[in-house]
């Protein structure tokens, strides 16, 4: 049960992670585009820092749903192994 658990906290990090990436990033009204892709026209300054903290939010949340993901992994293959070693 709490390798299913685990595994749907990271999931459920990783989908947000994504969200987060693919939603567009606004300053003082102006469109500055996503973390994947920027939008044409606009100068760096305008956004970096909007664009950046969002793309620090979505490393985090990843490398949060991946790490979830194989702590999932780990206590069910730990679980499977003991009970073979067991019997």
């Amino acid at each position: 049960m709490l390798s299913k658990v685990l595994g749907a906290v990271g999931v459920v990090l990783l989908i947000a992670g994504v969200s987060f990436a693919v939603r567009p990033v606004e300053v003082d009204g102006r469109r500055c585009g996503s973390v994947f892709q920027p939008e044409k026209g606009i100068t760096p300054m305008q956004c970096d820092a909007r664009l950046g903290t969002r793309g620090d939010l979505v490393v985090g949340l990843g490398a949060g749903g991946v790490a979830f993901m194989l702590a999932g992994f780990t206590v069910a293959a730990v679980r499977d192994r003991r009970t073979s070693v067991a019997s």
